[in-house]
């Protein structure tokens, strides 16, 4: 089997090298049709170069077939064949698409010397005194006449003598870009998130996951290893971040000598949990392979830079190389489901070697995505994670087969010892759940009443007062006072959706909020900032149905999201009036801004903030209390005091409640304006 893979590798690889032929026939004129993702088209193959300096190199129409191919940017071993003399001209030949003549674009160069541009025989820009670009370098936009060729010529200067050997190429790098250089940019930025930081912290989660797996069965090595391997692709995905952001030459030669290193140690592991699946015991090639991956990690980390590629790429080829001999000697043992296994590495083998032939120029990346790697990484971390857990499943089958055949052979005897005893274990763990569920609640309650003040505020010209009867289950309800710098008095009354631990996590949320926002003089303000914050914590589903309310002994002002309104007792005509509701909860996406509302209030005037847990508790025969008994209860005790009138109204829900349990959290607050 491991041969065809073998055989289907080769044909891939022979089928790739046909297909670059014709594009690496450089320096061909550079076809400029369309962009990458990232806006960008970039010179990176070879250009005609000729040492020395003569202004008629800039001529479009001067004959420089003869002159060598060499590649612009001029990494380590790449240097022209009589070395860099210091000054040389290069020459590229373009063949620019229709649709992108006449329209304007960006012409970006990043050098470490003085290097001029030439288009068309025309000066374009002096990289000393042009402006910088967005992405680093000089720039300059240009606008391509219509017609499909054009030349850029490069007058490029740098001396080799004192750089150091990490302060990166001597050549130029020069790009086409589309004009939006800043919505590129945060293009490029998105893009490099998903593809790198969103891997790596899939790939670190796995590698934990695994590594816990080998913790409590040592026996399955190849969980170790797996997971050191995704501990190196993290690295790899980590320094390749940072190879991108990084602000000096040495922040990026330090990733990309941590990027190759990685990569070693990526192939080392993958070798090592072959090894684990495929094989009783480890050949002993593995200390070879351990040698080898020491030392050329000590040269890829303290060597010349930068780092040749060279290094992993014989590295990865031996590791294949090692593979297709344990297969084909057979000292391979039968594991189910390790076809799933293979076809992944086949996968993977032959995506990085596609990998390989971009990093050398012989092909494009499609669709302009270069690290296709990542590809690799996928298939490898997929294969494995199906062979593993399929491993998984068919030794616990195994097991279970096992034991039934020894269950049936003992039933005649054991059963009803067997039966006695799981029933003494059921009541066991029955008991010990219900414990154990019985503390978790009480705690969780202990909890969430933890979260309401410890006594009520004394605020001049107002009475106040407060309760909640907690459900049987944990729930979400929650009020705070805050006598505000102007002496008013700032009231929380919320609901967080749900019960549970849940509801109690974004009720400690809210509270914290509320505690530090609760006194600002815009009510709107602060529902839009906890709405904010509520929904970069990612409670999802959570929300909170919150009212917040600045009170005075003449006026209140409430702003409401989702809540009851509140209901205002009128002294004067024994009237109830009602406040509210507002908008959609906070922590949503529904509502960026919530309306205040205004009343007035004279002397003997009764607030009453009440969750809808009151108005909808049921009664033996599942009727619900309802809003019109609330308020007929609310209106009979309006002239009592704040304390009372919340007595008579939990009296009121209580009888109604009857032998039945309470569904939902019941919460009041009241407060009186007196004279």
């Amino acid at each position: 089997m491991f041969r065809q893979i073998l055989y289907r590798i080769a044909a891939v690889a022979v089928l790739l090298g046909a297909s670059t032929a014709g594009y690496g026939q450089e320096p061909a004129p550079a076809p400029l049709e369309r962009f990458n993702e990232e806006g960008l088209f970039q010179l990176t193959l070879p250009w005609r170069y000729h040492p020395g300096d003569d202004p008629r190199w800039a001529d479009p129409a001067f004959n420089d077939t003869g002159w060598e191919p060499v590649a612009p940017q001029m990494p380590a071993g790449e240097l022209p064949r009589h070395g860099w003399p210091g000054t040389g001209w290069f020459r590229r030949h373009l063949e620019i698409a229709p649709a992108l003549q006449g329209k304007p674009l960006v012409i970006r160069i990043e050098t470490p010397g003085a290097t001029v541009v030439f288009l068309d025989g025309a000066p374009l820009m002096d990289t000393k005194v042009s402006g910088l670009a967005p992405r680093g370098g000089v720039w300059r936009e240009v606008i391509f006449s219509p017609r499909p060729d054009h030349i850029l010529a490069v007058r490029h200067t740098v001396s080799l003598a004192g750089r150091h050997a990490e302060s990166g190429n001597p050549g130029f790098l020069l790009s086409i870009e589309a004009t939006d250089t800043i919505a590129l940019q945060v293009a490029f930025e998105r893009r490099l998130v998903t593809f790198t930081v969103v891997p790596a912290f899939l790939t670190a989660f796995l590698a934990l996951f695994h590594l816990a797996l080998f913790a409590f069965y040592p026996k399955a090595r190849e969980n170790l290893f797996y997971a050191l391997v995704l501990v190196a692709f993290t690295a790899m995905l980590a320094s390749d971040f940072g190879f991108v952001h990084a602000t000096s030459d040495a922040g990026k030669a330090l990733a990309l000598r941590l990027a190759r290193s990685s990569v070693l140690l990526a192939i080392f592991f993958i070798l090592l949990t072959y090894y684990a699946v495929r094989t009783r015991v480890f050949p002993r090639t593995w200390i070879a392979f351990a040698a080898a991956g020491v030392a050329l990690t000590w040269l890829t980390f303290f060597g010349p830079y930068p780092p040749a590629k060279l290094i992993w790429y014989v590295y990865f080829g031996l590791m294949v190389v090692e593979t297709i001999r344990v297969e084909t000697t057979g000292e391979t043992v039968k594991r189910e489901g390790v076809k799933i296994l293979l076809r992944g590495f086949q996968v993977a083998v032959v995506t990085i070697v596609y990998q390989i032939l971009i990093i050398l120029g012989l092909l494009p990346p499609i669709a302009g995505f270069g690290n296709v790697y990542l590809v690799a990484l996928l298939a490898f971390i997929v294969s494995m994670s199906l062979f593993l857990a399929r491993s998984f499943g068919q030794t616990n089958l195994h097991l279970e087969q096992r034991l039934a055949e020894v269950q049936a052979l003992s039933e005649q005897v054991l059963a009803q010892e067997r039966a006695a005893h799981e029933q003494e274990l059921s009541r066991r763990l029955l008991e010990a759940e219900n414990t154990r569920k019985t503390t978790e609640i009480e705690a969780a309650r202990a909890l969430q009443l933890s979260m309401l003040p410890a006594k009520l505020p004394a605020v001049e010209g107002l009475e106040t007062a407060a309760a909640i009867i907690t459900a049987s289950e944990v729930g979400g309800d929650y009020y705070d006072f805050r006598v505000a710098s102007d002496g008013s008095l700032v009231v929380a009354f919320g609901d967080a959706t749900g019960h549970g631990v849940a509801a109690g996590i974004m009720v400690t949320a809210v509270k914290a909020l509320f505690s530090t926002l609760g006194g600002g003089e815009s009510l709107s303000a602060v529902l839009a900032e906890c709405s904010r914050v509520l929904r970069e914590m990612q409670l999802t589903p959570l929300h909170m149905c919150l009212t917040l309310a600045r009170i005075m002994p003449r006026s209140m002002t409430i702003c409401s999201a989702a809540m009851p309104p509140v209901l205002i007792l009128r002294a004067a005509s024994g009237e109830i009036e009602e406040l509210g509701p507002g908008g959609p909860p906070v922590g949503s996406r529904l509502c960026e801004t919530w309306a205040e509302r205004s009343a007035a209030l004279a002397p003997g005037d009764t607030l009453l903030f009440a969750s809808d847990g009151f108005a909808e508790q049921l009664d033996p025969a599942d009727d619900p209390l309802g809003d019109e008994r609330l308020a007929e209860v609310f209106r009979a005790s309006g002239a009592l005091p704040a304390g009372e009138i919340v007595e008579r109204l939990l009296a009121r829900v209580t009888a109604w409640r009857g032998e039945r349990e309470q569904g939902d959290d019941i919460t009041l607050v009241v407060v009186r304006a007196t004279s």
